[in-house]
């Protein structure tokens, strides 16, 4: 009996011949061909077993199968056509060569003869008398301004800089306005603090509003009835300076952005832990400068486990051991909250592409790197302290004292599990891919230091490769 083989389709046959293509048919038998030592044609042998007997059909005759055979010298015609066509093609590539020295050639004698030409004018107009020479300088003056401002467009202009998303990277579109970290600052730019629960933000919005004296967009511009407000305006409470928004919350971010929070200059940072949604915020005029503060996740969900079961708002009474298996915890915040990965199971792909959007996008900052994580971020939001003496070192000793003893700072008491223990164990599995960012993190912080580092950091640095420490 004739084996069939049972092909599985996936959706239905287009049509008959589809279906019938899938069964092997019969083949025709072929007439005896002998394939040209010279072409892919094919000579027709009538006879392949008797030499003697074998003959060629006239040149270009048609048979009636419908084949076409060639005559014995027709080979030695195509390849003299093969030559000649060759020859041709060589020609034309040397013509074409020529014609573009020629034209660069004249590009060049048109330079020299333009530049002597401005050369020329300018010492007409030096030998006029005293008024024409002010104001042809003017004018000369003017368009060589303009001239160098088209030159540095791309670097000094207010224009806006539509980022383009390369082919493979379309997990940037959704945070487009924010600017990458490489281009420079604009005056339309807004600060935006990227806040990561458990992990020093408390602490560094204190520093922006009650050292520095700036004003804030977080959550406590709201308080007092300001909710309700129809439009945007600075309000101090508790001797700091808030917008009367809430962008710690989604609906707090759409009214943000409804009343044109970015657009509107009133806040000096911008603080939510909402990365994606927050992007609405911003546009090609006002984009976002993004900065975060980062801390080692198994310290960062632990200090979280005890804040939830026995801080001020305990909501939980779980073990450490169950609340690790599931029962709270946060899995993997950070790459979640980069990726915009809230629901079902992460892949390196997600890593990867938090990576990216970490280093393209973010100025990183240290939790256990706190007086140099301030220079820098003063540095990139374009910060600085009051020029008053007294007052700076108001300031200076404020942000220590805030460094020193942060928000985060362990008044509870309790001990990290030990590496081996099931706790540590669990708690590991579920911060894995947060844990390979934040050691990818340390490495950006380092290779930072470069541009926004302060001048000890980077002396130090020098010191360290000096020596061989760092490569």
């Amino acid at each position: 009996m004739a084996e069939f083989t049972y092909t599985k389709y996936t959706q239905a046959p287009v049509n008959d011949n589809h279906f019938r293509s899938s069964f092997p048919m019969p083949e025709r038998p072929k007439p005896h061909l002998a394939p040209s030592l010279y072409s892919d044609d094919l000579v027709y042998n009538a006879n392949a077993n008797n030499s003697a007997s074998s003959h060629r059909r006239p040149y270009n005759r048609p048979t009636k199968t419908g084949l076409v055979f060639r005559t014995a010298d027709s080979t030695q015609k195509a390849l003299n056509e093969l030559t000649q066509k060759r020859h041709e093609a060589m020609e034309k590539r040397r013509a074409s060569l020529l014609l573009i020295g020629l034209l660069f050639f004249a590009l060049c004698v048109h330079h020299v003869t333009y530049n002597g030409s401005i050369s020329d004018e300018k010492n007409s107009i030096e030998s006029k008398d005293i008024d024409n020479t002010a104001v042809a300088t003017v004018e000369l003056s003017e368009n060589t301004e303009t001239q160098a401002d088209t030159a540095t467009t791309d670097l000094n202009s207010d224009e806006p800089i539509n980022e383009i998303i390369p082919a493979g990277k379309e997990f940037l579109e959704p945070i487009r306005y924010f600017a990458a970290l490489s281009t420079p600052r604009r005056p339309g730019d807004a600060n935006f603090f990227f806040h990561i629960p458990r992990s020093g933000g408390q602490t560094i919005k204190q520093i922006f509003g009650r050292c520095l004296g700036k004003t804030l967009a977080s959550e406590v511009g709201i308080r007092d009835g300001h909710a309700e407000d129809p439009t945007l305006m600075a309000v101090e409470i508790n001797n700091a300076k808030y917008v009367n928004v809430d962008t710690t919350s989604v609906d707090g971010l759409h009214r943000a952005a409804t009343l044109g929070l970015a657009e509107s200059n009133l806040s000096d940072v911008i603080a939510s832990s909402y990365f994606h949604t927050a992007s609405m915020l911003f546009d090609l005029e006002h984009k976002g400068r993004a900065f975060t503060l980062l801390r080692n996740p198994i310290e960062r969900v632990v200090s979280t486990y005890y804040e939830r079961t026995q801080g001020e708002n305990a909501d939980i009474d779980v073990s450490l051991e169950d609340y690790a298996q599931g029962n709270g915890i946060e899995n993997n915040w950070l790459t979640r909250f980069l990726t915009n990965k809230m629901e079902g199971e992460l892949t390196k792909e997600h890593l990867d592409q938090a990576k990216d959007i970490l280093s393209n996008k973010f100025l990183i900052g240290m939790l256990d790197d706190g007086d140099e994580t301030v220079k820098r971020l003063m540095k990139y939001f374009d910060l600085s302290f009051n020029s008053d003496e007294t007052r700076r070192m108001e300031q200076e000793d404020c942000i220590q004292e805030l460094i020193k003893d942060g928000t985060n700072v362990n008044k509870i008491g309790y001990d990290l599990p030990k590496k081996g223990s099931q706790a540590y164990s669990l708690l590991t599995w579920q911060t894995q891919y947060d844990i390979k960012l934040f050691d990818f993190a340390k490495e950006l912080f380092d290779k930072q230091t470069k541009e926004w580092g302060s001048k000890e950091r980077r002396k130090e640095m020098k010191k360290r490769k000096k020596k061989g420490g760092d490569k």
